[in-house]
């Protein structure tokens, strides 16, 4: 759809849609009590090569043979190309995934209150942002999305985790939807979407690095694959960069607005990065600033920037610029610091996570503190 196509009317009528696939197979889920079984037999269902398990529900089953199928536009040239910027920047979208994709989905009121009240991000938010840094790495690995990856599972299972989150907010007695909409609404789907896919190219540039047009695309276009199977309704769901910024804009006009929840949410980032990560004191509300402007970032009261950690992102955006650069004028040693990165991305994760795999489960509830 072109940029001017996203008007706040069809917003609103996204903001009525959840996912018909997906929602079926957590109601009939839960209409025969196999919640519990159906979580433990997906815990080991990792890889994309993976047959689907044995003894789900029919619908569930159905879901997982439906959602596999990637769409007949996906291009496997393009999505090898976006996979290596995850290993030749991964520091970097670490940092812009933190700072700049979930403050600024954070700063839509209405999709935080149903963050909020899932817990997810709220309670463990250390384990939480582990979870989503492992599904990045899942999709964007090479091949993720391919038979030997893990990103083509990862994508099904959160997609299942949406669904469960609608399926029990909606059956809370204060949910208003018609006032919120939906919970994980396909707007809701669709900004997400696009804080990933379009943030993190436009972070890269804030902080230095100027992607080639083609590797912006094709990281893009793995984005819009992994959106296909997420259940991104296609109208939102566009197939260029330029339209995608066009579509965050949007997003970010019709849904932007101070909220108790996106306040919530945002300290759980600012409180991991200070108590966590070595990094000066300033760091967290300086990036964060930095990468969504600080017009988003008044709106989840941000602290202000600090002016030593301010100069020291400018100096430190000279080296990332020549490296890029170089990265995409000798293609072998991309090749090498891609590989590297990656390396260094996964072993990093599995370190904080004492040698186990986040993954994204099944949940039976909202607080399942076991998932």
């Amino acid at each position: 759809m072109a940029a001017n196509g996203w008007t706040d009317d069809l917003l609103d009528r996204m903001r009525t849609v959840g996912d018909p696939l997906g929602d079926a197979a957590i109601a009939e889920t839960y209409e025969f009590g196999q919640q519990d079984q159906v979580r433990q037999t997906l815990l080991g269902f990792g890889r994309n090569s993976d047959a689907v398990p044995a003894g789900l529900p029919p619908r569930l089953r159905a879901y997982f043979e439906e959602s596999a199928v990637l769409p007949s536009w996906a291009d496997r040239a393009r999505m090898a190309r976006g996979h290596e910027l995850l290993g030749r920047y991964q520091p970097l979208i670490a940092s812009i995934l933190l700072c700049g994709s979930l403050p600024l989905c954070y700063t839509c009121g209405n999709g935080a209150e149903v963050l909020v009240r899932s817990q997810r991000l709220t309670s463990g938010v250390y384990r939480r942002l582990m979870e989503t840094s492992q599904f990045v790495v899942d999709v964007l690995d090479n091949d993720g999305l391919g038979p030997g990856g893990r990103g083509l599972r990862s994508a099904q299972k959160v997609r299942l985790l949406h669904a469960t989150m609608r399926y029990h907010v909606s059956q809370l007695g204060d949910w208003d939807a018609a006032a919120l909409g939906v919970p994980v609404n396909q707007e809701d789907l669709a900004g997400t979407l696009m804080c990933f896919s379009v943030l993190i190219p436009l972070g890269l540039a804030e902080l230095g690095v100027e992607l080639l047009p083609e590797d912006r695309e094709a990281y893009f276009h793995i984005w819009r694959v992994v959106g296909h199977v997420l259940g991104v309704d296609e109208q939102l769901n566009p197939a260029k960069f330029g339209d995608g910024a066009a579509l965050k804009d949007a997003i970010v006009r019709h849904q932007q607005r101070p909220s108790e929840a996106g306040r919530v949410l945002t300290k759980g980032v600012l409180d991991f990065i200070r108590e966590v990560l070595p990094v000066p004191s300033g760091a967290g509300p300086t990036l964060i600033r930095r990468l969504i402007g600080d017009k988003s970032a008044d709106v989840i009261a941000v602290p202000p920037a600090d002016s030593l950690t301010k100069l020291g992102l400018s100096a430190a955006a000279l080296p990332n610029f020549g490296y890029g650069r170089t990265g995409d004028t000798l293609p072998p040693l991309a090749e090498l610091a891609s590989q590297l990165g990656l390396l260094v991305f996964k072993e990093g994760l599995l370190l904080t996570n004492k040698g186990r795999r986040r993954e994204w489960q099944v949940p039976t509830g909202l607080t399942d503190s076991s998932s």
